[in-house]
């Protein structure tokens, strides 16, 4: 079987990312400007609290290395699923330069295959256009299995349902500040996961998989 995961708040709470860039900037351009970003609802009104220009403040949020670290929860089901045999994958929109760099702070080299990483940016499209899911379809072999767990139902389930994989939405629970709209009502069917889970190691329940 092969598990491909989406990252921002699947694997880790993206919030921790945010608060990493808003230290970086307030080391960069004033200590003084931290207080201010953490309170702030969003990285727009947070961006808007310092004064400073939004490009300056952009350009550090998207290319400093962040102090994020793997929650033990994604480090056992990572390590419990390395461990049974099955191939991982990561598929997840954004920058080159930012999602690499989280990739090596979370340190998720140790068990996602290099071949099986796909960022929008290096792909040329987003993962709604599926182009990822089927390079990973293409190297893996199409008669292997197939599972996706992501967060997002607006984007991460439409590719994987499309392709017959088994998609999977990973709910607040986990982490509890996901940075989007988790609400299932009123999306079109192509849009729904298959199973909806609140905590990763519900992903070593493989005979939950059979039934589906």
């Amino acid at each position: 079987m092969t598990v491909v995961f989406d990252l921002d708040d699947t694997l880790y709470a993206e919030m921790e990312f945010v608060r990493s860039a808003y230290r970086a900037i307030a080391r960069r351009y004033g200590l003084h400007l931290l207080d201010p970003m953490m309170r702030a609802s969003s990285p727009r009104e947070a961006f808007d609290s310092t004064g400073l220009p939004i490009a300056d403040q952009l350009k550090v949020y998207r290319e400093h290395f962040p102090d994020i670290r793997l929650p033990w929860l994604s480090l056992y089901t990572l390590s419990m699923l390395r461990n049974r045999g099955h191939r991982l994958g990561l598929v997840t929109d954004g920058r080159s330069v930012t999602q690499r760099n989280k990739i090596r702070a979370l340190g998720l080299e140790r068990f996602i295959d290099p071949e099986l990483i796909f960022i929008s940016e290096e792909v040329g499209s987003d993962k709604l256009s599926g182009q990822a899911f089927g390079r990973i379809m293409a190297l893996c072999g199409e008669n292997d299995k197939y599972v996706y767990v992501g967060d997002n139902p607006h984007k991460d389930f439409v590719a994987g349902n499309r392709l017959g994989w088994l998609t999977v939405c990973l709910l607040d629970g986990a982490f509890g500040e996901n940075l989007f709209d988790q609400s299932l009502g009123g999306l079109p069917i192509e849009n729904l996961p298959r199973k909806i889970i609140c905590g990763l190691t519900e992903l070593l329940d493989f005979d939950g998989f059979a039934k589906l």
